[in-house]
């Protein structure tokens, strides 16, 4: 007869767990609860005799199986995919040593308050970001997840950020240079010597014999020229123009014919005789070696003392959301090879005069190949300039900006090119074009949405056009999820069973990955319910049947008394 009631109390418990998850079939995030049984041995039995014990009851959480993900129309509304729960509390002000508790209930809605708050009340947490979305603490000071530091953690407040403003942090640009543009010219020295006859051959003229030659240098390269017995005053100049950036040209009257030798725009050029005097033969002026200087200076177009061939008009903001005009100046000063100068205005609440002399930000060089494509884009100095940010300070009380300048991938041709002239959809030349200018600042504007996106950030939508992330949702992992203890409002509290919590960023390191705009259905399975069900109720009946059997033995037993 105990037997038989412990098989009664058994199953009207197992009863009970089905009855549960039939009224929870439709909560979000809930996760059924299955009946096992053990059995419960009051003495051991021996081939003689049996003691009948009785079973014991085991309720078990399905808490790690995946319920089925169903999408919603609220853009505050997330699903994990895979394994881990939510951070949440049960106060939007929570202290810290405030329990933590976790779900899979992500039907979260803002409070009056801007808290995001599921239906049991529970307030979700996550890492605050900045712009970039690189996780901050508390204080304001990048973290990372991978760690149990919840106190870095805060309830998520779509209020946090009610206006904002985007400070320009990369500026591409895409356009064409006039291929056929003359380059600036540079330092000139033309020959005076009169009697050399520009059409016959050197050799024997003003003392000049054939094996005589003389040396050009530029950035640090240097060619040497020699005369041969049949060179003329335009085959030298021919030699002389076969050096990359340095242009020479020879007139053939006859009679007092010159050289001239023009060096690039932005570099020195150094003329030596090597064997014998055929420069100071030929007229040019000496002492050798001789320099032929250059005539723009990385800052001339700045300052005002040498014009641009083209310029760009850029806008951009600064961290306080105001406009500032900047604008990219080019100077084509040899073949194949540009200056630019990035400039701005140095009036009141623009560029800091002290930091930017002449409004001057960036001043460098774009070479170009063969092509026409960028070979490579360096400053001043020849540093590479790819990927590297220019600083900008202003005096308007804003921080100073860091800037990256993306005018194309070396041998891609995706921004600037050198090409030649051509032609608009109206049939007019055009040398220079501009293809593209975007940049990623704003001015301020006004919060006017929001919602999770796919990796779980809460992304904020501005009315001037800026998205930018402000949270991110925090997964709590566990080593045995299925331990974790209930709690009223379908959220868990962590036990000794259950292990320790790992926060992690969703779909990393093992989380499982946010569903934005969806809801984890509860993974309870009705048909499966009503077949437990219907065996619970004969499992009962029968236990039932075994005390009533017992009941007519004793009584049975009594009347052999009788």
């Amino acid at each position: 007869m105990i037997s038989g009631v412990s098989g009664l109390n058994a199953q009207s418990q197992n009863l009970g767990v089905i009855s549960d998850n039939i009224s929870n079939m439709n909560t979000i995030g809930y996760k059924r609860t299955l009946g096992r049984f053990s059995t419960l041995v009051t003495e051991s039995a021996t081939p003689t005799r049996y003691t009948p014990g009785g079973v014991r009851f085991h309720p078990t959480a399905m808490i790690s199986k995946q319920g089925l993900l169903q999408s919603s129309s609220s853009t505050t509304s997330a699903a994990i995919s895979g394994d881990g729960f939510f951070v949440v509390r049960d106060t939007a002000t929570p202290n810290a040593n405030d329990e933590v508790f976790f779900t899979r209930a992500g039907d979260f809605r803002p409070d009056d308050d801007g808290y995001l708050k599921n239906t049991a009340g529970f307030f979700v947490q996550g890492w605050a970001t900045d712009r970039d979305g690189n996780l901050l603490d508390q204080l304001g000071n990048t973290t990372s997840s991978n760690s149990a530091a919840v106190g870095d953690l805060q309830v998520i407040d779509v209020n946090r950020i009610l206006r904002a403003s985007a400070d320009t942090r990369n500026i591409s640009i895409g356009g064409n240079l006039d291929a056929d543009q003359t380059p600036f010219a540079g330092g000139t020295d033309t020959s005076t010597t009169l009697g050399i006859n520009g059409t016959t051959a050197l050799a024997g003229q003003a003392g000049i014999a054939a094996g005589d030659s003389f040396d050009i240098t530029v950035n640090g390269n240097t060619t040497t020229i020699t005369i041969t017995g049949t060179d003329t005053l335009n085959d030298i100049a021919a030699k002389i123009s076969a050096i990359p950036g340095v242009n020479a040209s020879a007139t053939s009257t006859g009679t007092d014919d010159t050289l001239t030798i023009t060096g690039p725009g932005d570099q020195n050029v150094t003329v030596t005789n090597n064997n014998n005097t055929p420069l100071t033969a030929l007229g040019f002026a000496g002492p050798f070696p001789a320099t032929l200087a250059a005539t723009y200076t990385p800052g001339s177009i700045a300052a005002g003392t040498v014009d641009e061939n083209t310029t760009m008009p850029i806008t951009v903001y600064d961290s306080l959301g105001s406009a500032h005009t900047v604008n990219l100046r080019f100077l084509k000063v040899s073949q194949n090879r540009w200056a630019f100068e990035l400039t701005g205005q140095t009036t009141a609440g623009n560029l800091d005069p002290s930091a930017h002399p002449n409004g001057l930000i960036q001043s460098g060089y774009l070479n170009f190949d063969g092509d026409g494509v960028i070979s490579s884009f360096t400053d001043s100095t020849g540093a590479s300039l790819i990927d590297q940010p220019l600083s900008i300070t202003y005096t308007n009380g804003s921080n100073a900006s860091e800037i990256t300048l993306d005018l194309g991938n070396p041998g891609v041709g995706n921004g600037i090119t050198q090409k030649g002239g051509g032609v608009d959809a109206n049939g007019n030349l055009v040398s220079y074009s501009t293809d593209f200018i975007n940049q990623d600042g704003a001015g301020a504007g006004s919060q006017v949405g929001y919602g999770f996106s796919s990796d779980g950030f809460l992304e904020v939508q501005f009315a001037n056009g800026v998205k930018r992330p402000m949270f991110k949702l925090a997964i709590a992992t566990f080593e045995a999820p299925d331990e974790l203890g209930a709690e009223s409002g379908n959220v868990y509290r962590q036990t000794r069973d259950s292990g320790d919590y790992v926060l992690r960023e969703p779909g990393i390191d093992g989380a499982g990955k946010v569903v934005a705009s969806a809801l984890e259905g509860s993974n309870v399975d009705l048909a499966e319910e009503f077949t437990n069900m219907i065996v619970t109720q004969r499992a009962y009946s029968a236990n039932t049947k075994t005390i009533t059997t017992t009941d007519e033995m004793l009584d049975e037993l009594i009347r052999v008394k009788r």
